[in-house]
Order: C-alpha cells, then sequence, then structure tokens
C-alpha cells in the first residue's frame, strides 16, 4: 500500500523522548500565546465597534488572495505568495500526518494516509517545498542583494551613523526567519531523498524532488549505510529544529504569521476617515502609558512584519521628517513586550519611548495604514498620544494660537466671521443665504476656500460654473465655521465636538435644502464620514463629481477644448480615504485634456503635507517640504502645461511650492474649476446674467449718489463719505456725565460673597475679555463704541502670560489657589471659563451696565474691591491690562490698594510668604532684579512663559469650578480718567515723505497737525 512509515527505526525511549519533546513545545507555545493574550486584555477597551464576521471575511480573501503583499512592490508579492502558499500546504501536510497518528487511527481505528491520497499528498508537499524554498531565496537575494532603503533599520532622519541595538536585534531576526524556515524545508526534502534512495518504493515518482535529490546523492558516493545514517540523524535534526522554529514563533518576527491574522480581522476600513471619540468617563484623554492603548493596538504592534512598506510611502520619511510610521510600531511593540501591557516605573511613553516630534511630524495622509499588508493603523495610533500632548498643551506655539483663533473665531485665519463671504461680492449675481431663504444646495465652503486669496478666485469660479449649470445653491455665511477635519486629526477632540454641534446647528436651522456641496476634501471626508455620529446630516459631494455629472448629463458643455497636456494630484482626504479618483479625470478628458499620471498617483498619491494640522506649523528647517518633493516629480514628466489640483490646501501648497522648488517656470499649478472654465468660456457673461448685472450696478450708482447727498447732514454713524472727509465731524456733546475732581481714588465698596478660608497662599489674577475688531464695523447709535454684533471676544494674551505666572507660582509653592477676576458682562464668563480650565481655582465677574466702557481706573476701582475681600498675597496683571490698551490698571490698582508694585515683569521668585523676588525687563534687553515685599502688585510681560492650553474638553469640565457674579453698580457715576467723546472711521489716505531741512519738515509737520484738528 502507497504510504511511508512515519517513526523509522525509532525506539521505544527515543519515542517517548520525541514526544515528551513535542508536547512540551506545544504547551510552551500555548503559554507563549496565553502570555500575549493576557498582555492584549491588559490593553483598554476598543472604542468603536468591530464587526468580526466580516472582519474574518475580508481577512480570508485578503490572505487567499494576497492582495496586500503585492501592493506598491509586486516582486516582494511574488516572493511572499509562495512563501505563504508554500509554508500553508506544509503545515497542512503535517496536521494531515498528526490528525491520523495521534486522533483518527489511535482512536477510531480509521487510517486515510496511503493509497491514491497518499500519492497526491506527497505530490502536493514536493511543489509546496519547491516553492517555500524558491520564494525564501528571491527574498534573501533581495534583502541581501537590493539594499533596499525601507529594509534598513538605521534611522538617517535621527542622524544615526550605525544601528542601535535593537536594531541590530531585528535584522538578526530577519535572517534567523528565512534561514530557519529554509534549512527546515531542506532538510525535510534531505530525509525525502535519503528514504527514496533506501526504501525505492515503486510510488518514488510521486516524489519527484526527493527522488532527484536521491539520485544526485547517489551520483556522489552515498550508499545504503550513509543514507541510513543521514536519515538517522537528519530525522531527529529536522524535527527538533521545527519544533523550535514552532516554540519561537510568539517571541521573535514569527510572531506576525499569527498576530496579522486577527489584525487583518479587527481592521477598521474606515481608520482615518472616521476617528473614534474620546471616552468621557476613561479618567484621561489619549494616550500617555503602554496600558492606554487598546487590545487592538497592541495586537497591531505586533502584527508587524518590518517590511518598510509604510516606511516607503510616508511623506515624513521621505523628506526626512523625525517620523517612520514602522519605528514607531516597533519602538511601541518592544516597549510594549517589555512591559506586558503595564506601565513601567521611571519611563515615559511619550518622551523617552516615542519623541512628541515625531508624532507632530504626521500628515494623517493614511498612506502608511492603506499600504500596509498586515491592517495596522497608524495614524490612529498617532492620533492618540496627540490627544495625550495636546491635552497636557504640549504643541507647538504657532499651533496652539491656531487652536485658540478656531475656538474663538471659527476659523484658521483669524478673520472676522463677517468676511467669510465676502468673496461673493465680486460676483456678477447675488448668492443666497441659506439661513433666509431656501435652496436645491447648501455649499460648505471651508477655510481656505473662504479666506485665502486665491482660493477665493477658485470660489468666484465655482459658483459661476454652478450658476451656469441651472444648480440653485446657497452658504451659510458667517454661519459656517471650519468643518473640524484638521482639528480632530491634531488631537483637539473637544474643540472637534463643538465645530460639529455649531455646523449640525446652522444647517438643521437653515432653510430647506437637499444636499451639500464642497470644494474642500477635507471637510467632505469629517462632514460625509463623522458627522454622522453626531446628528443627521445632508448628502455630501465633492465639486469634482458635480462637475463629472454635469459634462456626462450635458448640462456643461466644452466649447473649446483645451488640448493640454496636465498632471492630476489625487487628493489624500478625497481618494485613499474616500476612494474618489475618476471624476476630476473625466472632467479632465471632458474638456480636452491629455491627462499624464503621476507615478505615485490614485492611492498610491503622494501627501503635499499640509493635513493633520501640519499647514499650521513650521516646516523643521533645511527639510524638503513634501510639496517640493511631489513638484519635482511633476517636474520629471514630459512637458506638462499644468499640475491640476481640486483642493483648496493643495492648491495653496503646491504653488507655493512650485516657486522654492524651482519650478515656477515649468508648469502652471491650477484648479480643475479653472480649467472648466476655461474649456466652457466662462468668461463672457451670459445673457441670463446681464439683468442682475444690470441692476446690481444700477443699485450701486443709486447708493452713492444718496451717500453724497447725505453728507452735509453729518449723520450719527459714520459713512464712507465720512471716511473720505479731511477730518472728522465735530463729535456732538457727551448724554450727561459725572463731573470730574480731583480726589483720591478708593476700592469700590461691592456687596460681600462668600470668600473661602485660605488654604495657602492666593494670587488674583485680573483678566479681561478683549474685544477683537474686524474689518467690517458699524457704531452703536450715539457713536460711542463699536456694535456687539461686530465684536469677537478673546483672553488678553499679556493677562494669560499673567495667569501661567500665577499657575506656576502655585505650582512651584507647592499649595495655594489663583482666583481671576475680571470686570465684564455675562459674555465675559466664556473667558472665564477658559480661565478656569487653564486651572485657576475661583472666578470673580463683577459687572453692571454702567460699566460699559469703562475706563482704566474704574476698572483698577472694581480689581481693588475684589482684592479687600479676597485679601490675595499677590496680585498678577497683564501690562496691557485694561480696556483700551492703556497698560494702567495694574499701577492704579497698587496705588488704590497702597501696595509695592513692579512693572513688565518677566521672573518671579517667591517663596509663598514674604520673600518676593522679581525681574522686569526695561529698555534695551536690560534686566532689573530686586526684592519686594508681598503683598505686591506685578504687571506681566508677555514671553515670561509660553500659557498652557485649554482644550475645549476642559473649558466645559471648568463649568464646575466656582464663579461668583458680583454686582458693580456702585461704581456707576464715579469720576472717570477719560470719557469716550465720539468714534469715527479716520480718512484713507497715502503716506507722504517729508523732505527738506529739519526746520522745513518740523514746519510741515505743524501745518498737518493744524489741519487735522
Amino acid at each position: 500500500m502507497e504510504t511511508r512509515e512515519l517513526f523509522w527505526e525509532i525506539g521505544p525511549t527515543a519515542y517517548v523522548v520525541f514526544y515528551a519533546v513535542a508536547y512540551s513545545v506545544i504547551a510552551f507555545f500555548l503559554w507563549s500565546v496565553l502570555r500575549h493574550i493576557l498582555k492584549y486584555r491588559r490593553g483598554a477597551s476598543h472604542p468603536l465597534p468591530v464587526d468580526v464576521w466580516a472582519g474574518i471575511g475580508r481577512m480570508i480573501r485578503e490572505v487567499l488572495s494576497q492582495r496586500p503583499a503585492f501592493r506598491r512592490d509586486r516582486f516582494a508579492g511574488h516572493g511572499h505568495t509562495q512563501i505563504f502558499y508554500g509554508f500553508v500546504l506544509l503545515f497542512i501536510g503535517t496536521s494531515i500526518i498528526t490528525l491520523e497518528y495521534e486522533i483518527t487511527e489511535p482512536l477510531f481505528g480509521f487510517t486515510f494516509w496511503q493509497g491514491g491520497f497518499y500519492l497526491v499528498f506527497s505530490l502536493v508537499m514536493d511543489i509546496a517545498g519547491v516553492a517555500l524554498i524558491a520564494g525564501l531565496i528571491f527574498m534573501i537575494w533581495r534583502r541581501a542583494g537590493f539594499r533596499l532603503a525601507k529594509l534598513e533599520y538605521r534611522r538617517s532622519y535621527r542622524g544615526e551613523a550605525e544601528l542601535r541595538p535593537p536594531a541590530r536585534g531585528w535584522r538578526r531576526e530577519d535572517w534567523l526567519f528565512v534561514g530557519v524556515l529554509l534549512l527546515i524545508t531542506v532538510t525535510g526534502f534531505l530525509q525525502e531523498a535519503v528514504r527514496l534512495s533506501m526504501d525505492q518504493p515503486p510510488w518514488q515518482a510521486w516524489s519527484p524532488v526527493g527522488l532527484g535529490l536521491a539520485r544526485v546523492l547517489e551520483g556522489l558516493g552515498m550508499d545504503a549505510e550513509g543514507a541510513a545514517a543521514v536519515r538517522s540523524a537528519n530525522w531527529w535534526f529536522h524535527g527538533m529544529l521545527s519544533l523550535a522554529f514552532i516554540a519561537a514563533i510568539p517571541w521573535y518576527k514569527a510572531k506576525h504569521m499569527i498576530a496579522a491574522l486577527g489584525s487583518l480581522v479587527i481592521r477598521d476600513p474606515k481608520v482615518l476617515s472616521r476617528l473614534p471619540r474620546v471616552d468621557e468617563e476613561a479618567g484621561h484623554v489619549g494616550v500617555a502609558s503602554i496600558e492606554q492603548f487598546s487590545w487592538k493596538d497592541a495586537l497591531n504592534f505586533d502584527a508587524c512584519i518590518r517590511c518598510g512598506k509604510c516606511h516607503e510611502a510616508c511623506p515624513a520619511t521621505t523628506v526626512g521628517a523625525p517620523l517612520s510610521p514602522r519605528d514607531l510600531i516597533l519602538d511601541l511593540r518592544e516597549h510594549n513586550d517589555a512591559a506586558q501591557g503595564r506601565a513601567p516605573e521611571g519611563v515615559s511613553l511619550i518622551g523617552d519611548i516615542i519623541d512628541p516630534e515625531t508624532l507632530w511630524a504626521c500628515t494623517s495622509c493614511g498612506a502608511c495604514s492603506e499600504v500596509c499588508p498586515v491592517g495596522i493603523e497608524h495614524p490612529a495610533i498617532i492620533l492618540q498620544m496627540r490627544r495625550h500632548l495636546v491635552e497636557q498643551g504640549e504643541m507647538d506655539p504657532q499651533l496652539q494660537s491656531t487652536l485658540d483663533t478656531v475656538a474663538n473665531l471659527g476659523n484658521s485665519f483669524g478673520e472676522n466671521p463677517r468676511k467669510r463671504g465676502a468673496w461673493t461680492k465680486d460676483l456678477e449675481f447675488p448668492v443666497k443665504d441659506i439661513r433666509e431663504e431656501p435652496a436645491d444646495v447648501l455649499w460648505f465652503v471651508g477655510d481656505y476656500a473662504s479666506f485665502d486669496p486665491r482660493n477665493q478666485k477658485v470660489n468666484q469660479t465655482v459658483a459661476r460654473l454652478l450658476r451656469s449649470a441651472g444648480i440653485d445653491f446657497a452658504l451659510l455665511y458667517e454661519g459656517e465655521r471650519t468643518a473640524g477635519n484638521d482639528i480632530r486629526r491634531v488631537g483637539e477632540e473637544g474643540l472637534f465636538e463643538s465645530l460639529v454641534e455649531h455646523n449640525l446647528d446652522q444647517m438643521n436651522g437653515a432653510k430647506k435644502f437637499s444636499w451639500i456641496i464642497t470644494t474642500d476634501p477635507h471637510s467632505y471626508n469629517t462632514i460625509k464620514n463623522e458627522y454622522p455620529e453626531f446628528g443627521e446630516v445632508a448628502p455630501i459631494r465633492h465639486y469634482s463629481a458635480v462637475l463629472a455629472e454635469l459634462f456626462e448629463t450635458g448640462k456643461l458643455k466644452p466649447i473649446k477644448p483645451l488640448g493640454k497636456r496636465v498632471t492630476f494630484h489625487d487628493p489624500c482626504y478625497l481618494g485613499r480615504l474616500n476612494g474618489e479618483y475618476e471624476a476630476s479625470r473625466a472632467v479632465l478628458r471632458a474638456i480636452g485634456c491629455e491627462l499624464v499620471e503621476m507615478p505615485r498617483n490614485r492611492d498610491n498619491s503622494f501627501c503635499c503635507g499640509a493635513g493633520g494640522g501640519r499647514i499650521w506649523m513650521p516646516d523643521p528647517p533645511g527639510l524638503e517640504r513634501p510639496s517640493e518633493n511631489r513638484m519635482h516629480e511633476a517636474a520629471a514628466l514630459d512637458d506638462i502645461d499644468y499640475f491640476v489640483t481640486c483642493c483648496p490646501k493643495d492648491l495653496t501648497m503646491f504653488e507655493d511650492a512650485r516657486k522654492t522648488s524651482g519650478h515656477e517656470k515649468d508648469f502652471v499649478v491650477t484648479d480643475l474649476a479653472e480649467l472648466v472654465a476655461e474649456a466652457i468660456e466662462l468668461e463672457s457673461i451670459p445673457l441670463k446674467d446681464v439683468p442682475s448685472l444690470v441692476e446690481r450696478i444700477t443699485d450701486a450708482v443709486a447708493n452713492q449718489i444718496a451717500a453724497v447727498e447725505a453728507a452735509p447732514a453729518a449723520p450719527a454713524v459714520a459713512t464712507e463719505v465720512e471716511a473720505t472727509t479731511a477730518r472728522p465731524p465735530t463729535p456732538p456733546e457727551p448724554a450727561a456725565e459725572a463731573a470730574w475732581s480731583p480726589g483720591p481714588v478708593t476700592a469700590a465698596e461691592l456687596p460681600p460673597y462668600e470668600v473661602p478660608a485660605k488654604e495657602g497662599p492666593r494670587i488674583m489674577v485680573a483678566v479681561k475679555h478683549v474685544a477683537v475688531l474686524g474689518d467690517e464695523y458699524a457704531f452703536t447709535e450715539d457713536g460711542r463704541d463699536v456694535q456687539e454684533d461686530y465684536l469677537d471676544h478673546a483672553l488678553n494674551e499679556w493677562d494669560d502670560a499673567a495667569l501661567e505666572e500665577a499657575l506656576l507660582t502655585v505650582e512651584r509653592a507647592g499649595a495655594g489657589e489663583v482666583v481671576a477676576v475680571t470686570v465684564g458682562p455675562e459674555g465675559a464668563e466664556a473667558t472665564l471659563r477658559k480661565v478656569l480650565a487653564k486651572g485657576a481655582h475661583r472666578a470673580v465677574r463683577v459687572w453692571n451696565d454702567s460699566l460699559v466702557g469703562a475706563d482704566p481706573v474704574t476698572v483698577a476701582r472694581a480689581l481693588a474691591g475684589v482684592a479687600v475681600q479676597e485679601q490675595p498675597d499677590l496680585i498678577f496683571t497683564g501690562v496691557q491690562s485694561s480696556d483700551h490698551a492703556h497698560g494702567a490698571t495694574g499701577t492704579v490698582l497698587a496705588r488704590i490698594l497702597r501696595l509695592p508694585y513692579a512693572a513688565v515683569v518677566i521672573y518671579v521668585e517667591w517663596d509663598g510668604a514674604s520673600k518676593l523676588v522679581v525681574t522686569r525687563e526695561l529698555e534695551g534687553g536690560v534686566r532689573h532684579r530686586f526684592e519686594l515685599p508681598s503683598p505686591a502688585v506685578l504687571t506681566v510681560q508677555t514671553g515670561i512663559n509660553t500659557p498652557r492650553y485649554a482644550t475645549m474638553r476642559m473649558i466645559k469640565q471648568a463649568k464646575d469650578k466656582p464663579l461668583v457674579v458680583v454686582d458693580g453698580s456702585s461704581l456707576a457715576g464715579t469720576p472717570a480718567g477719560y470719557v469716550v467723546r465720539r468714534m469715527y472711521t479716520p480718512p484713507k489716505s497715502q503716506a507722504e515723505m517729508l523732505e527738506g531741512s529739519a526746520e522745513e519738515v518740523a514746519a510741515a509737520i505743524a501745518k498737518i497737525i493744524r489741519e487735522k484738528r
């Protein structure tokens, strides 16, 4: 019967020894796997649901097709496919033998490993062995001969000249894995060869590889005795080596064979397009130590095969930034293997294991996770650590300033929200406000498209295209805030959620519309994939898909096919994250362009470098930017006319990079819509728009005439005509004011409120709710102030520095409290909540409507009234802490309270009692260090520190901190340091160079002063 003896001439003792070793190996393997499972279980719960059955189906498809292995490296794909199928078939064959010898024959007396089944089995095993050996040899040759950068563990971006100890270990593991596996397979064939040489079975042709090797050995002089000796020794060597390989699987690179299967099962198909929310009950935000990663993340760490595909695809790695997705995962795996899911003492995850600059280098383009063959989700792992850094305020000051700006104004440009729709004023037709009248389509414009001048021109082109195609659209105007896509990927989850809530409220409160359009892939991604988690939202489309449909349906028709050679850049958040690759290409074909594809295109597109908040952070000096790298790639194409984008950030980044990379004359960077406008000859105004254009011009002329006629009437509110007058209008007499008379200024007598007993030193900080004035404004009816609707408010930066110094002083003292005080209306509580979120313990707000426009002396009296009740040990104010930025509040406050005073303070040393040493900066950078008794009043200069950042989550939590409102009516009618008689718009004029002698210049200046009185 066709079969073979498994245990050839193995006596009872050897049999027992073999099985003792085998069962020990199996036990050790299971214990090792269990150890990993326990490590995973120590991780946090995964925040997103996992569809296991869908994941299993996806895993089976990807594993059997080996599609991930072929992605962007077909040579590695062929080699890995041979290794995979060879190994799997040999593993199945070994399992079949075990099944018969250990289960079916001893338990049921049933054998099947014989006859025709055995012959086919033998042939398949030979073929599988050949495939495995071929694949291993190819991969060895590829690794040793090609010296691929992605397989090199030396971190050149870190300036490493040689491998670190862990990297040397990784290299040994790589060679050990392929070397041992190759040796096992070769010794398996050797065992087959000597067996066939000795037994000479009639069916030996069904083992062609073993038979061929047997003939070679016989030709080299191997006799029966030699074959028997080799057979006996090799049986033990092959068997023990195989068992050792199994035992070691969970302990080195081979663990990916198991972990990768689990990683693929639980892979999130929307890994970066839809990020998980912060668990409010977790007690922490983000990940600061290894046990705070989820079990899914820990499994991802172990799944890494070190293939380097993510390393090669990462734009940060490509340009030499301090990030390699592969190295990040390997560092986390090494740390977690040592920690076993528990935070080790004295080791900081962020700082000791992972550098913060590594995390901030990520552009969140998703190239690493998309190309990873084992389903590792690098960007989501990076984001979790970023969230912790943001919560701790450990970020670049420029990024922190941007987050503050977005929180205050709803956009990253620091512009007044009223300017969000200003670009529509240059159109020949009005654009609807969806808050006032319905439309078919809501156009969500986004920040860069709304405020960047270059992208505003694109907006106007898109608006004309939509109107030309008969699409009824409207905007939210200042009701829109940034969608928050990049805010979330920076790690500021609380601010992201507040932006989502605001935008959804605006959409829900708007007039009826059917769907949303946007030119911004970042807004498109988050509204499509993340907003639905917070509430119902209308379907959204990117304008490229809309344009493609308009050409397909004939609503747009090319009049002048362009005949240009163009290349197209796939935006990460449109293509890789949302699978939209063809619409823009269809549009380019429709308008007669010849498309020359970039070498890196579609899901392999190369990031512009703006994503993940990188556009708000400075680039490392001396490094090539990703956008410049992309420009070099485009310039290498044959004679292209245009580099086409369909993303506002891409347009900004690439237009700048074209100049800085030296390709300004090689091609033009343009937006897709601009080429469409040229092809359909949109520059000529359609007849249907002429009536509205004429009406608009007529209205504008009528308004100008009315303004000229009204000029002599000296209106109460400043007008455009007033701005052109050579001198301001004569101000009217102010309303009844308190008569000014000299006399001592005293602290205000404020109603008493409950002040807790001191438990350590108490520092009072005066903070101001400052008004930010944009380009558009209007005055109140009495002309004394700007209407509140035109003002945005923020925490005064000088007071922010004073607050930070107060918090640091208390922290250094190890006890005490910081009490924030402001004089302002109810809206000022937003500033106080931010102050409390930064760490202040309590807050006091003094107000009465009579304090509108209060001068620094009045403000100081109110603050002094609070100080009388609080009895602070120190009082901090900003250098410019008062209303109207006169900087007098701190000085007056000190005089009222008769306390020692120091101005322009840049450093404070205090023992929490009487000893106080301050350093202040004088003119020319001279520093003056001296002692003061406490209590004292200190006015703090910016630059003394870097104020900490208050996340939106902290601000929400600060609502639980005490905030007392004190009636300030006792300050009404009291003498003031000055009175605002009237505000007006100054004349617009150009600078004029004064020439002549000193006397002539002085005379000219005197004349100007007399004329301007």
